[in-house]
């Protein structure tokens, strides 16, 4: 599609892995008011200074540390003190108040000791408050096994609306916990099963005609280049663990 042959070339080779009906759920309009701040943002790093030095701060006791550079040497595979530490980095940025960096890919990451050095692109966003909001319940609500809040966050996040039928909203529902995999339990990471059931879910929004806003997209961007490290460390990981051990430090 068009938008996809104008982008810069660092966002084209990371959306490869992103459903282009993702791109067909979002209104042209929306698409091309955005398209210059990507551009700003990832080639002359706009706000990027500004979000490292906010983001350092509120990551680091975390046990990460926002860098310039990374060991490119730096090996993931077997490491499983680093796949926690990447699931970490990803909820602690979903508490931040300040923004995200999005690109998790392993080109950007290396540990030392026990800490994650994170060398983020200048790819990032601040979701929407509604958005934030929302994907805040879908989370709290998964791991907590709190059906109500699940269904919450999928109608304030705009994924979902109470006007379609129940089995609708159920099927969406169940769609989104099958995205989650078996994340109540230890799981391991692979990118190409992720990919499958992101699609199932941004064909069904495509399906029921969802609007959905740029936001999906980037968590989108987020999760895909995620599991691209996360993958690499063949390790099983508790992640509701990981994700409660987040929330209380926030």
């Amino acid at each position: 599609m068009i938008f996809m042959r104008i982008l810069p070339g660092v966002l084209k080779e990371l959306l490869k892995h992103v459903p282009t009906v993702l791109f067909e759920a979002v209104e042209w309009n929306v698409l091309a008011h955005e398209l210059p701040k990507l551009s700003r943002r990832i080639i002359q790093k706009e706000g990027y200074n500004e979000l490292f030095d906010l983001q350092g701060s509120f990551l680091r006791p975390f046990g990460i540390n926002l860098v310039k550079e990374v060991d490119k040497n730096f090996n993931l595979e077997g490491n499983k003190e680093a796949a926690e530490k990447i699931l970490t980095l990803y909820f602690a940025q979903l508490q931040s108040p300040h923004g995200l960096f999005l690109d998790f890919s392993p080109s950007h990451l290396d540990m030392k000791g026990d800490e994650l050095n994170y060398k983020p692109s200048g790819l990032w966003t601040k979701f929407s408050p509604e958005f934030s909001a929302g994907l805040s319940e879908i989370y709290e609500g998964f791991y907590t096994e709190n059906e109500e809040l699940f269904h919450k966050g999928l109608l304030n996040s705009g994924l979902m609306f109470e006007s379609w039928p129940k089995e609708e909203r159920q099927r969406l529902s169940e769609l989104f916990k099958s995205h989650f995999g078996s994340s109540l339990t230890d799981m391991t990471f692979d990118l190409d099963s992720f990919k499958e059931s992101f699609l199932r879910v941004s064909d069904f929004m495509l399906e029921k005609k969802v609007k959905i806003s740029t936001d999906f997209i980037y968590l989108g961007i987020a999760l895909v280049t995620m599991y691209s490290s996360l993958e690499k460390t063949k390790a099983s990981v508790n992640v509701k663990k990981i994700y409660l051990d987040v929330k209380a430090k926030s």
